[in-house]
């Protein structure tokens, strides 16, 4: 059974909820489309609104005689103030108080930001933690080969190469992006990372020439694979870049497209 979460307003995470305990809430009108949901094999927290055929929410209404979520409570009025009787009337605020009061609803707007962001962000983080290390999902160690999905993660790796040279090369005068620059654009791009279905590794080499160059490892696609790596040979002028891929230890049927064997 899968285990779900979602994320309420004035209450943080809840769960972990079957799916049916899911659909009564959202008939409750306790969780909304807006709201963000998660469980384990997504990468990151999704807007219950992604998730309605996952859910099995598709011709499920919220009852409308419910009352809809409770907004945060605000904060109460403290003992002290609560029992002082009035004396007289309190001056008007001056503006340097109402400067202070804005700053303070505008660090609590930033800080709840912050934290959905978070609650976001940290997911597929650690995901590309992991499979940055070479971890592999479950089931990846009993599959084929496939050549489309080799064509695909090939492109990706390509295009994160394109995206650093680039936004990188040039700025960093000339010298080639590296694993930091590579982290970067796919902690920011989580997209050039791959998926469950293909990712890669890129480590820098250091060929004759001083041109750029990596050795690329694909991942997720068994263990016909595992420390196999072709080579990327990179120039740039311009905004053009010139990716040379050459083989190192793969066997030419497992080469991706336009790779020199």
């Amino acid at each position: 059974m899968t285990d779900w979460y979602y994320h309420a307003p004035g209450q943080g995470r809840v769960g972990p909820l079957s799916a049916d305990e899911m659909r009564a809430r959202y008939r409750d009108r306790r969780i909304t489309r807006d709201m963000l949901a998660w469980h384990d094999g997504l990468r990151e927290w999704q807007p219950v609104e992604r998730l309605i055929e996952e859910l099995g929410l598709t011709g499920v209404e919220p009852d409308m005689s419910r009352p809809p979520p409770v907004p945060p409570r605000p904060a109460a009025t403290t003992a002290s103030h609560a029992s002082r009787p009035s004396t007289h009337i309190e001056p008007p605020p001056s503006n340097r108080s109402g400067c202070i009061i804005a700053a303070v609803a505008i660090g609590i707007g930033g800080l709840i930001l912050l934290a959905i962001l978070a609650a976001i962000a940290i997911p597929a983080y650690q995901d590309y933690v992991k499979r940055a290390k070479g971890v592999q999902p479950e089931n990846t160690e009993t599959r084929s080969f496939d050549a489309d999905r080799m064509a695909d993660t090939d492109a990706l790796a390509r295009e994160l190469v394109t995206v650093a040279m680039r936004e990188f090369h040039a700025a960093n005068g000339n010298a080639c992006p590296d694993s930091y620059e590579f982290e970067s654009l796919q902690v920011r791009h989580s997209r050039l990372q791959g998926n469950e279905d293909g990712w890669f590794a890129l480590d820098p080499a250091h060929p004759d020439g001083g041109q750029c160059a990596y050795d690329v490892r694909f991942l997720g696609f068994g263990p016909e694979l595992d420390g196999r790596q072709v080579r990327y040979e990179v120039t740039r002028a311009g905004d053009d870049v010139v990716i040379i891929c050459r083989n190192r230890t793969l066997q030419p049927q497992h080469l991706p497209p336009n790779c020199h064997p």
